[in-house]
């Protein structure tokens, strides 16, 4: 069995290696990627070409709350214009994008709402409310109304495809699900239990375990993307994933290659006797709160991983919760799986004696998919 696992360990890293974004783009052209290189500044456009208006705000900003609906209106009122929005809202594209607005035009410190057309950049609600119709006036007047970097947009900030890989996903997923931590405690959980209670009692205590595990790591997934929406900290939080990821990979691959008894990326030891404790009373609230235990301390083991995730997430914020809670299923797949073949009849002792004799391997394989991760994280912001 335990040959099979690492066959079909290897295959879906491999698949989800070769269908990653970084090996996607290779061989592409450098002209494919909209943010490669600035238009040159003086193009000529047809009288007929509307003048195009770059508008960059946030959501939680209230000067950009007001210009909003009036760059809305204005488009709608004036056949001529057209205004491209870009919400910086956790959205890595937009804010590349914006970032490489900024030294274009060569501002130093700019700052929401700010717009861009033509040569000219009008900055603040103030400026933007006093401003507006003239500057558009002289861009009509002038030879070049696209602007100096018309030929990035593609239309409402959607500048790139999708950079969340579900290969990874499934990868990272069941292999976290693998990991030593989770596995030890269910697997202990269930040997006493067993000892003293029905299958259908084990079968509802193990299931509040994985319930309130998952629950703790959903939540605590939530808290963290929602932290890295706010301005100014996503290039920061992608940076930390990809070194704790890589960190924590190393960390692992040397643990289980030297098949440490007591490895450094593990439940705190003065943690284990609380949770032990609770295990004994052999309930559905006490198995809600080893769940949690292990959801908050177990984190330990796997944070490198986690972390990456939330890293590759977060650029989509609408589609990339959707991906929290789907790699979070992922996560319990294997701790179902066990609970399962428990209640139909493999000896828990069993179960646990597999994850003894296989917790070096788990960790190796944790490790590499830690680093690999990392690496993919890092390797678009070099």
């Amino acid at each position: 069995m335990p040959r099979y696992i690492a066959a079909l360990f290897l295959i879906l890293l491999s698949i989800a290696i070769i269908c990653s974004p970084a090996a996607a783009a290779e061989g592409k052209d450098a002209s494919s990627n909209p943010l490669g290189s600035i238009p040159f500044i003086g193009g000529f456009g047809s009288l007929s070409d509307p003048v195009i208006i770059h508008f960059f705000f946030n959501p939680g900003c209230g000067a950009c709350e007001k210009i909003h609906p009036v760059m809305e209106a204005y488009a709608a009122n004036h056949s001529d214009v057209k205004v491209e929005f870009y919400s910086l809202a956790g959205n890595q594209t937009n804010i590349d994008l914006f970032n490489t607005y900024q030294k274009a035009y060569n501002i130093s410190h700019a700052h929401v709402p700010i717009l861009f057309l033509g040569n000219t950049n009008l900055m603040g609600e103030e400026e933007i409310t006093e401003k507006l119709d003239t500057t558009v006036a002289e861009v009509k007047k002038g030879s070049n109304k696209a602007g100096l970097l018309s030929n990035l947009s593609s239309g409402n900030g959607n500048v790139s495809a999708s950079s969340i890989n579900p290969g990874f996903l499934i990868v990272a997923g069941i292999g976290e699900g693998l990991n030593p931590c989770g596995l030890l405690v269910l697997a202990l959980l269930l040997v006493s239990l067993m000892a003293s209670q029905s299958r259908r009692t084990v079968l509802a205590i193990g299931l509040a375990y994985i319930v309130a595990f998952f629950a703790v790591r959903l939540l605590s997934g939530f808290a963290i993307f929602s932290v890295i929406q706010l301005p100014g900290l996503s290039q920061t939080f992608t940076l930390i994933a990809a070194a704790v990821a890589i960190i924590a990979g190393i960390i692992q691959v040397k643990d289980g290659l030297s098949k440490k008894q007591h490895p450094l990326l593990s439940i705190p030891d003065s943690k284990k006797s609380l949770i032990s404790s609770y295990m004994k009373k052999a309930s559905v609230p006490a198995g809600l709160v080893v769940g949690a235990l292990v959801g908050v301390y177990g984190m330990a083991c796997t944070a490198g991983i986690y972390i990456s995730i939330l890293g590759m997430l977060y650029k989509e914020p609408a589609i990339g919760l959707v991906y929290l809670v789907l790699y979070n299923i992922l996560v319990v797949i294997p701790l179902l799986a066990i609970l399962l073949l428990v209640f139909f009849g493999i000896p828990p002792e069993k179960v646990s004696a597999w994850r003894d004799d296989q917790k070096s391997m788990l960790r190796l394989m944790i490790g590499i998919v830690m680093i690999i991760m990392g690496i993919v994280i890092l390797i678009p912001m070099l």
